[in-house]
């Protein structure tokens, strides 16, 4: 220690302005004694010591928010892993509940068509029975017709039989 002061005081000494001395601390020369060697070693190697293990505390704490962190990250990924893991299942009940519910569909489309198909059927008989009872009462009323011509054709002849049965009568008495 004695070397740098004596360093020290050469290179104030040397110095052309006062701009070094403005950044050197002068201390008393009556201060404490300089230890001897050993006991100065050791007070650097606590010192030392001191240091690393301020710096252990810290790596131990920095480790520690590190740990807690990395813990609540495995927390929130298998929380997530959960939830995708729900949705997955979600989606593939989902996809299941389309497919039924698509052959539902298909098979209420092909239903419809079937009755469209039977109530076109239905439709096109009706249509053809009512033509059908149309022309019956067609030949109806014809037939009403010739009924009643033929009855009073058959009237005509019975009266004129008749007249002819009361002409021959007169004759004959």
């Amino acid at each position: 220690m004695n070397w740098l002061r004596e360093h020290m005081r050469d290179e104030l000494t040397k110095a052309p302005s006062g701009d070094h001395a403005q950044n050197v601390v002068h201390f008393p020369a009556d201060a404490a004694p300089p230890r001897n060697g050993t006991s100065s070693a050791l007070d650097l190697v606590a010192q030392a010591a001191s240091v690393i293990r301020g710096i252990e505390e810290r790596a131990a704490e920095t480790e520690a928010r590190a740990r807690a962190l990395a813990e609540a990250a495995v927390e929130k990924l298998e929380r997530a892993e959960i939830r995708i893991s729900d949705a997955e299942t979600a989606r593939i009940h989902a996809e299941d509940t389309l497919v039924r519910l698509s052959a539902r569909l298909q098979e209420a489309e092909r239903e419809l068509a079937r009755t469209q198909s039977r109530l076109v059927a239905a439709e096109n008989k009706l249509a053809e029975a009512e033509y059908q009872l149309h022309a019956a009462q067609v030949r109806a009323t014809q037939s009403d017709k010739a009924v009643v011509q033929i009855e009073d054709a058959i009237r005509a002849q019975i009266v004129g039989l008749q007249r002819n049965l009361a002409a021959r009568s007169r004759n004959a008495a």
